[in-house]
Order: C-alpha cells, then structure tokens, then sequence
C-alpha cells in the first residue's frame, strides 16, 4: 500500500476514533428506564452539556462572563435549536392563528399571543406566564414556540414577561417586574379586552416561584395559578429529590452546581454555593424552627414520589451544624415568602387562587411542588397535582420539533385542557 492511501487511512481512522470518543462522551448520560426516548434525552443533554462547555472556555478564554449578554444570548440559541431546530426559532416565521406583539407594559417587556379565534372578543380569558432559567438565563424570545403552542391550542391570551435577570438584578427585582404586568394586566382589564375574572398567572422552575409569590401577594384577583416544576425554597438542599437525581443529566439539568442560580437570586457570591450543597448555609437554629417545619419531608412529602426504599426510612434533616455567620446574612430572604412560597404560613396559603402544579420524577426540585400541594391540602386550598414519573426538569420545553417527546406531549395537553376552563 502506497504511502499516500496509508496516510488517508490513518487520518479517516483517527477521525473515527475521535468521533467515536466524542460520541460515547456525550451519550454516555444514564437515562432512568422510566423514560422511552433515550437518544432524544441524551441529545438534549448533550445539547445544554455543550453550551456550558463553550461558555466556560470563553469565560478563561477571557472572551465573556457568566450571564453576561453573550451568555444569555448563546443560552437562548441553543434551547431555540433544540425546540425548533434552527437557532433563530420561529421569529422569522408569522403564526396563522395567532397575533403576536413585541410590546412594553409598564416598563417591562412582554411578548403578547392573541388566538385570532377570540381576537373580537370583548372578555376573554389572559395567562401572564413567567419563563424559567434560574432567573439567570433564557428569556421571552427562547420561550417563544412553546408560547404560541400553549395560546394557539388553549384559546387564552398569553403574555410572556421579560424580567430583569439575576445575578445583576437580585430579589426582588425579577419578581417586581413579574408583579408588575400581572397588576397591569388586572387593571387594563377592559382596555386589553380581558376578562377579570379570567387571569391566571403561571411558570415554569423559577418562573413557578415568582408565579406563586404573585399569587401570595394579590391572591383575590387571580383565578388559577400554574406552577410547572417551581422551585420554592431553599432551606434545604439534602431532598430526597435532589439525592435521587443528581444521578441523571448531572452535568447539565440536574448539575447540583445550578444551585449557583439560587446565590444568583439571593444577591450573594457563588463562591457559597458548596455551603448550600451540604446544607451548611442554615444555622442550628433555623434548621430547628418553625420555618423548617414547613419544609419537613417527614411531614409533607408522601413516601410513594420516594423511589429509594433506603431513603424513604431515612428522610430526616441533620440539624446540629450550619454556617453561622453565612445563615445571619441570608436568613431574612431564606424566610421570606416571596422568595421561597414554602416559607408561607397556613394563613397565608388559605383563600389562594386554585392551583395547578406540575412535578417532575426526575427533578431535583420535583419535592418542593409535592410539598407545596400537601400544604395547600392541610388548608384546604383547592389544589391539582400532575406527577410524571417519566418526566425530568425541562421536559416540558419539548411538545413539538426535533427532539418532540411524548412526556412533553402529554403535559402540554393536560396543561391546556385546565386552561381551556379558565
């Protein structure tokens, strides 16, 4: 064989192995049995596993910051690819049953989904849909397919709300702006052709926590609320959820590291963010209180959302160590309500709009909407709790596109069957 055919074959060899080794790299995710679609999965995961590898080799590259302009943009760009296939989404493509508008309500933006089916009506029923991303990232453009699916197939006007981003604008900016288009929303009722009586106020992961703090805030004028895999406190980090699912798509959905998201919300360094982790950021003493009861797993998480037996027996809160000094700056927020709505009293949780929740089996978050609707059950709070044991954090983002998933499917239907009653 002649030299040159030899070096041809070494290098397509070499760019095999390589290809094999990037491959097997980014598909070697475990994906729990539960979930059918293995390779979508792993590409999704591989997909966000990418993004955080770029962002991270421009931040030493000394190119960018994390959830800097660029950042934000990259993270919107690949979660648009992922949804649609291209990066730019469907901006560049007119919706025949639906009016969209790029607006500003009281100095925030907000994107509007008007059904043209209902376009001439004079009441009709309004969702303000706060998107996640940890209040860090992503943004009304990266939520943008799965909102005009939600609008075209429930009927419901949508407005999408672009907030203020963390770590640049911490708590409570985010969920001012958020309060402020449902109060402008409420009050331009009869203006924007809305039904009072018909508003609800939903979200997804830090989208559902600013959600239910809307809702604790001006709980009498809204008639539904939406919380889709809320986060909603942040006492304790040792859940059976996060213990069970750090296991899956750990270095990207279920990276124990996006606790940074939190520090972010808070207003404090990310260099806390292992004292989180191991639950060293709480003081003997509210580990001990009253505050912690609301959150007591014993108390308010049923056994049956607790795959490991082991951890079913052995669901208790150690209690006798924590961070003092740490805790003394951060306690007043960790106890606030509306920034953790698991920190509500009972009076608070009474006479709340009707809730719909949805979790996830393998979040790691999924405990905190289930001991949010067993609260709300202890009160009597009308209360509607969706569990997909097949579900993980964002799968929700996947009804359509390449990468459709049945899951996301199926809680997209459920989803607008309950808006379609509103």
């Amino acid at each position: 064989m002649c030299p040159e055919i030899m070096t041809k074959v070494f290098l397509w060899t070499l760019l095999l192995v390589l290809t094999g080794i990037f491959l097997n790299y980014y598909t070697d995710t475990p994906v729990p049995k539960e979930i059918p679609e293995k390779w979508k999965v792993r590409i999704i995961d591989a997909s966000m596993r990418t993004y955080s590898h770029i962002i991270n080799l421009l931040v030493k590259l000394g190119i960018t910051t994390h959830f800097s302009f660029l950042d934000r943009k990259l993270s919107d760009w690949f979660l648009l690819t992922q949804m649609t296939g291209y990066p730019w989404g469907l901006s560049l493509t007119a919706d025949p049953y639906l009016r969209i508008n790029d607006t500003v309500l009281d100095y925030v933006r907000v994107k509007v989904y008007e059904p043209l089916s209902t376009i001439r009506f004079d009441r009709r029923p309004a969702l303000v849909y706060i998107h996640g991303g940890g209040w860090s990232l992503l943004s009304v453009d990266s939520y943008d397919p799965l909102m005009r699916k939600l609008a075209r197939d429930s009927g419901v006007v949508i407005f999408s709300v672009d907030y203020r981003l963390s770590p640049q604008y911490p708590y409570p900016e985010p969920l001012n702006d958020c309060l402020t288009v449902v109060n402008y929303v409420i009050s331009h009722a009869r203006e924007l052709h809305i039904d009072p009586a018909r508003i609800a106020v939903g979200g997804d992961s830090a989208g559902g926590n600013m959600a239910a703090s809307v809702s604790l805030r001006i709980k009498h004028k809204i008639s539904l609320q939406l919380l889709l895999v809320p986060a909603l406190q942040s006492l304790n980090f040792n859940t059976t959820s996060f213990i069970e699912n750090t296991k899956y798509f750990s270095q990207s959905i279920n990276n124990p590291q996006s606790v940074v998201f939190m520090t972010n919300y808070i207003g404090i360094s990310p260099k806390y963010v292992q004292e989180f982790l191991i639950n060293n950021h709480t003081s003997p003493a509210l580990k001990s209180s009253h505050f912690a009861h609301n959150t007591d797993q014993r108390r308010w998480l049923p056994s049956k959302y607790v795959r490991s037996l082991h951890l079913r027996s052995n669901i208790g809160l150690k209690i006798d160590y924590g961070n003092e000094d740490l805790s003394r700056i951060i306690e007043s927020t960790l106890i606030d309500p509306y920034f953790a709505p698991l920190m509500a009293d009972d009076d608070m949780l009474r006479d709340l709009p009707e809730t719909y929740i949805v979790t996830c089996a393998y979040d790691i978050i999924r405990d905190d909407g289930i001991m949010f609707s067993e609260r709300l059950k202890a009160v009597g709070t009308p209360y509607t709790l969706v569990h997909y044991h097949d579900g993980f954090h964002h799968a929700l983002m996947f009804p359509h596109g390449p990468l459709k998933l049945d899951v996301a499917e199926r809680i997209l239907k459920d989803l607008v069957r309950k808006l379609r009653k509103l």
